[in-house]
């Protein structure tokens, strides 16, 4: 499966490649994955816009740019 930022999160922590592109900018996120059981259906691209997520806008326009790059 084509891994983008239109790939729920469920999805994206699936792919190891994706999970390096999301310690890159979020260091210790997949250790906390057992929490995320609401938002696993959610796109990656929307959840990281969410001002719990911390990230300023360029870096997420930054993550986004490389998540699609994966598979493009």
């Amino acid at each position: 499966m084509a891994i983008s930022s239109k790939s729920s999160l469920r999805e994206v922590l699936a792919d190891e490649r994706a999970c390096a592109i999301i310690e890159k900018y979020i260091p210790g996120f997949r250790d906390r994955s057992d929490q995320f059981g609401p938002v696993m259906g959610m796109k990656i691209g929307m959840l990281l816009r969410f001002p719990q997520v911390g990230l300023p806008k360029d870096q997420v326009e930054a993550f986004i740019a490389e998540i699609d790059a994966l598979d493009a």
